[in-house]
């Protein structure tokens, strides 16, 4: 944002493309936008990225969602406890250049065992101002999480002890982010739409066109913005109709029937979005 360099670095001109914000920007890339590319004008953008400086961290979130919003939506990666994104380029590989957006707890069974708020996403305090959220990530919607099996999801880091699958790395987490947007009383969401699986994607140049999460995130607000599907439901089953009728579903390497068969509603289909 404004001009400011937040990292620059670049080796054998290599194309450097930044999924997830391609995926939520405004710009098209071979013939398909991102989500605000379909968005109607008057809708009012606020655009946190790691390439422009806004999102450094949890408190740029939650700042920025406590104002209210009628649509809120992040593509990146994720858990059941908790969506994250890169700075750009990876720097320092994932393990040092990861930025938690939403983390539902942060109690774990090693030092320091606890940060504060020791549950994030729950500090949510915009009251009835309550958008939609669609969250692209792994597992955020994976909504069988509970405190104890998440857990002892710990343990299967040792070979010989069975995995439970909660992919929690030990984190008792009580429920995942996408339903604990949604239950929150004091604000949050009022539905989400995510992944209860690992969410495919394109890296590269086919980030907008190839399939997988970004695609059908893609189309949720395209379907919104301009095919007037303003019932939540339906604009979320035709996002999904619309991938099954675009890819080959008996692709499986491809993840298409993965895709749209784990990308779930939680809320109420019914609800016109923006209120009659």
């Amino acid at each position: 944002e404004d001009g400011e360099v937040v990292f620059e670095a670049w080796r054998n001109n290599t194309e450097m493309y930044y999924e997830g914000e391609w995926t939520t920007g405004e710009k098209e890339l071979l013939g398909r936008g991102g989500a605000l590319y379909y968005m109607p004008d008057d809708f009012e953008r606020d655009i946190l990225w790691a390439s422009n400086g806004r999102f450094t961290g949890m408190d740029d979130v939650i700042n920025a969602l406590n104002k209210g919003a009628g649509f809120f939506f992040m593509s990146g990666h994720g858990s059941p406890n908790v969506w994250a994104d890169h700075y750009p380029g990876v720097p320092g590989n994932r393990q040092h250049s990861s930025i938690v957006g939403l983390q539902v707890i942060t109690l774990r069974p090693w030092f320091p065992f606890v940060s504060f708020p020791i549950m994030p996403a729950d500090t949510l305090s915009n009251g009835e101002k309550l958008p939609v959220a669609v969250i692209g990530g792994c597992h955020n919607a994976q909504f069988n999480v509970s405190a104890i099996p998440a857990f002892l999801n710990v343990f299967s880091i040792f070979p010989f002890l069975p995995n439970n699958y909660m992919w929690t790395y030990g984190y008792p987490v009580p429920e995942c982010l996408c339903w604990r947007l949604v239950r929150n009383p004091n604000g949050g969401a009022i539905a989400s739409i995510g992944n209860t699986g690992l969410g495919y994607g394109m890296p590269g140049k086919a980030c907008t066109t190839g399939g997988g999460d970004g695609w059908i995130t893609i189309e949720f607000f395209r379907q919104y913005g301009t095919k007037n599907q303003h019932i939540l439901g339906m604009a979320h089953s035709q996002a999904i109709t619309t991938y099954i009728n675009s890819f080959d579903m008996e692709d499986m390497e491809a993840g298409h029937a993965k895709t749209v068969e784990q990308w779930v509603l939680l809320g109420d289909p019914s609800l016109m979005i923006g209120g009659y």
